[in-house]
């Protein structure tokens, strides 16, 4: 009797595998527009800035469902991308003004005016041209590069590519560290 249930056990193993699996983190390596590690929420929603200089906040205003005021490790990075489309994800918090709080542990640009960027950090490569590199690995060469962007050298950026692999626009997220 003891033998046919060790028996069963690689079985039940071989069919609870995959249900295990999708309980697992998500991962994305190689996507190039995320930053940092999923959380078990998420809001897909229009980054914008409300109240009064210095007591600003960045709001994600999903299409439907209450707005979340943005907080953790993300938060300025966000408040940059203020009229984008972005899907954060990390852990809602209490309801408050002007709606629930969302502490974000990563975040995806979707989309900036109607066109999703890439999102990484601007290397020179070794050719003189410049390169953006993925947050989770992989890379792209940059065809082309304005100086005001060339001097962000170090910077974490999202960039839409025109028709040639130039940049068309950018914008800077974070500094170098």
């Amino acid at each position: 009797m003891t033998r046919g249930r060790v028996a069963a056990l690689p079985v039940l193993a071989v069919v609870l595998a995959p249900a295990v699996a999708g309980c697992a983190p998500e991962t994305r390596s190689g996507e190039p527009g995320w930053v940092g590690s999923p959380g078990p929420d998420t809001i897909v929603g229009t980054v914008s800035v409300v109240g009064n200089e210095p007591f600003t906040q960045a709001v994600v205003e999903p299409e439907e469902g209450d707005p979340a005021v943005v907080a953790g490790p993300h938060r300025a990075e966000i408040r940059r991308l203020a009229g984008a489309v972005v899907r954060l994800s990390g852990v809602l918090g209490e309801a408050g003004y002007p709606g629930r709080t969302l502490e974000a542990t990563s975040y995806e640009i979707v989309s900036v005016d109607g066109v999703r960027p890439l999102l990484g950090t601007l290397e020179a490569a070794e050719n003189g041209a410049f390169r953006l590199v993925f947050p989770h690995g992989g890379e792209r060469e940059l065809a082309a590069v304005s100086a005001a962007l060339a001097a962000r050298r170090g910077s974490l950026v999202w960039v839409v590519l025109d028709d040639r692999g130039g940049v068309a626009r950018y914008g800077v997220l974070r500094e170098p560290s």
